[in-house]
C-alpha cells in the first residue's frame, strides 16, 4: 500500500548505483513520482535505473563547488527547483528501505514525518528482503533527530520559510537534515507506524563514498574519504562547533 496522499520522493545518488537499484525499485510504488539528483559522472550508472523505475533524473556538478567535499544539500536544493517544490514530499536517501505494505494512518500538513530506522550495516550478505526479520536489526541510536533519511512534509508548510529550505554551505553530506528537521517544533514532529531498514552504515559516507560496493570492491577513494572523515570527526570534538565544516 503507498502513502495515502500522493507524495513526489527526491533523493541523492552518487556512486550508489548498486543500492539505487535495489531500493528504488523496492519503494517506487509509494510514490507519485521520485526525482533522483545526481553528479554528472554518474548519469550513465543511474540513467537506466531510472529509466526502468519510471524516475525522473536530474544532474549537476554543484556537489562540489567552491571547494566542497560533497556538497549534498546545494545539489537537494537544485533538485527541488527542477522538481517543483508543491503537495507533499518525501526527501529520503538512496540505501534506504520502506516495507512494501504501510499500514493505514492519515498525514496532517505541518507535521513532519520520519521514520524510525533499523540498521542492517553488513551488505556481505543478502540483502534481507524478509521484512518480518528487520526488528532483527539494531534501531538508530539517534532517536532524538526525524533525520533525513526519511523526511515527508508538506511544501506548503511556514515553517519551512524561503527556500533553500536546507544550508547549503556545508561542505560535506551531513548536518544540513539536522538543521532542517529543527524547523518543526518538537510537538509537530511523528514517528508514523512503520519502520525503515538502512542499507549499510550511516554517518561514514558524508565525504563521498566509503563503504564497500555489493560485489565487495571499495571505491577508488576510499581511503583518502575516510581519513577526511576522521580528521572531521575529530575537529568536531575538539572546536565543538561546525564553524570547519562550512564553506568560506
Amino acid at each position: 500500500m503507498p502513502l495515502q496522499q500522493p507524495t513526489r520522493a527526491i533523493l541523492v545518488c552518487v556512486d550508489y548505483s548498486d543500492l539505487l537499484a535495489i531500493t528504488l525499485k523496492y519503494n517506487r510504488h509509494h510514490f507519485s513520482q521520485v526525482c533522483v539528483v545526481t553528479s554528472p559522472e554518474y548519469v550513465e550508472n543511474v540513467f537506466p535505473i531510472c529509466v526502468k523505475n519510471d524516475a525522473i533524473m536530474y544532474p549537476t556538478d554543484s556537489f562540489y563547488k567552491d571547494g566542497a567535499v560533497f556538497n549534498k544539500w546545494r545539489a537537494l536544493e537544485e533538485g527541488l527547483d527542477y522538481y517543483g517544490r508543491s503537495g507533499w514530499l518525501c526527501v529520503m536517501d538512496a540505501d534506504v528501505l520502506w516495507p512494501k505494505e504501510l499500514p493505514d494512518f492519515e498525514m496532517e500538513e505541518g507535521k513532519l514525518y520520519t521514520p524510525l530506522r533499523r540498521m542492517c550495516t553488513d551488505l556481505t550478505k543478502p540483502i534481507p528482503y524478509n521484512e518480518s526479520t528487520w526488528t532483527g536489526y539494531p534501531i538508530h541510536r539517534n532517536v532524538n533527530e526525524w533525520a533525513g533519511y526519511s523526511q515527508v512534509f508538506h511544501a506548503s508548510d511556514p515553517c519551512l520559510g524561503i527556500p533553500p529550505w536546507h544550508e547549503t554551505d556545508w561542505k560535506h553530506a551531513g548536518g544540513a537534515d539536522s538543521f532542517f528537521q529543527k524547523k518543526w517544533h518538537k510537538r509537530d514532529k511523528v514517528r508514523p507506524p512503520f519502520e525503515c531498514l538502512h542499507l549499510g552504515p550511516a554517518g561514514k559516507n558524508w565525504g563521498g563514498r566509503v563503504s564497500n560496493y555489493l560485489d565487495g570492491t571499495a571505491p577508488e577513494k576510499a581511503a583518502e574519504r575516510q581519513t577526511y572523515m576522521n580528521t572531521l570527526f575529530s575537529d568536531r570534538r575538539k572546536h565543538r562547533n561546525f564553524d570547519h565544516e562550512k564553506l568560506q
